[in-house]
């Protein structure tokens, strides 16, 4: 039996995989075509049953909004004070 995780060769009367020690009975979830980043607000349970790829994918999302978000504070915070900025965008931006 092959394991789904790391594709090591076992017994086919293994219970775990020999070398990742992961479950060999359980079913591996599928990658999906693609993922949102509002998909990271998602519950555990639900983030559970995705590929770990998928997960990689949507941290790299999370990773990426989170990076453009700082960046515009950074921007915001190194304004020059003559300048106006509403309120509305310097709250959204300490927001993120």
């Amino acid at each position: 039996m092959i394991c789904f995780y790391c594709g090591t060769e076992n017994k086919e009367s293994a219970i775990h995989c020999e070398f990742c020690v992961a479950p060999l009975k359980k079913k591996r979830p599928k990658m999906k075509e693609s993922v949102y980043l509002e998909q990271c607000e998602w519950p555990f349970d639900e983030l559970l049953l995705f590929h770990t790829y998928d997960l990689l994918v949507l941290l790299q999302l999370v990773r990426e909004e989170r990076t453009k978000a700082y960046n515009l504070l950074r921007t915001l915070q190194k304004a020059n004070g003559d300048i106006l900025i509403d309120s509305e965008s310097l709250s959204f931006a300490k927001a993120k």
